[in-house]
């Protein structure tokens, strides 16, 4: 939200002056946010972070196929864009106060091409809505996909029961196990 407030703000002052915006920007006391600009850049690269790592668990599978968003997406759009330009009011009626050569009440806030702001809040909340549903799409259907590419793979065979080895005996004689077709001679019978 902080680089969408500062493209809103960035935007309107281009809006309402053009190519003579940073030297608009300059005169009325708006220096400070060069120096705040990296701040705002590292926010915006540490959501950015959170996105790819969760699109990073989906992908390996330890995403959950989760249902689509329940918020429509113009409300999200224009919750959005009414915070931005709140944020950019605020911003701007406190540069009044604390900025040299800054307008001070609406005149510093809708002033000058000031109005462009709502139309910069819309633009920019929209882009907003969109990012989100966008993201919330891809990681939903990543982690679609790759669940049911488990779900359809091709089982592996089923393990069959282990048999026990098969053991193999020498070949004993038939006399050996009692098998012969007359039995010895009698020993008495001799004599």
């Amino acid at each position: 939200m902080p680089l969408a407030a500062l493209a809103v703000h960035e935007l309107r002052y281009l809006l309402a002056f053009g190519g003579q915006a940073g030297q608009e920007l300059g005169a009325q006391g708006h220096a400070y946010l060069t120096s705040v600009t990296p701040t705002i850049v590292l926010v915006a690269a540490l959501a950015f972070g959170c996105f790819v790592a969760r699109f990073a668990r989906a992908w390996q599978g330890g995403g959950t196929v989760e249902d689509p968003p329940s918020h429509p997406l113009l409300r999200v759009w224009l919750l959005s864009a009414t915070g931005l330009l709140l944020i950019y009011i605020c911003q701007e009626t406190l540069e009044g106060f604390f900025a040299t050569g800054h307008p001070e009440g609406l005149a510093g806030v809708f002033g000058d091409g000031g109005w462009w702001s709502g139309p910069a809040a819309l633009f920019v909340g929209a882009l907003i809505a969109l990012l989100l549903r966008s993201a919330d799409a891809a990681i939903s259907f990543v982690a679609h996909v790759r669940g049911h590419r488990r779900e359809l793979a091709l089982p592996r065979p089923a393990q069959r029961r282990a048999r026990p080895p098969l053991v193999l005996l020498p070949r004993v004689s038939p006399l050996a196990r009692s098998l012969a077709g007359r039995g010895p001679p009698a020993v008495g019978l001799l004599t």
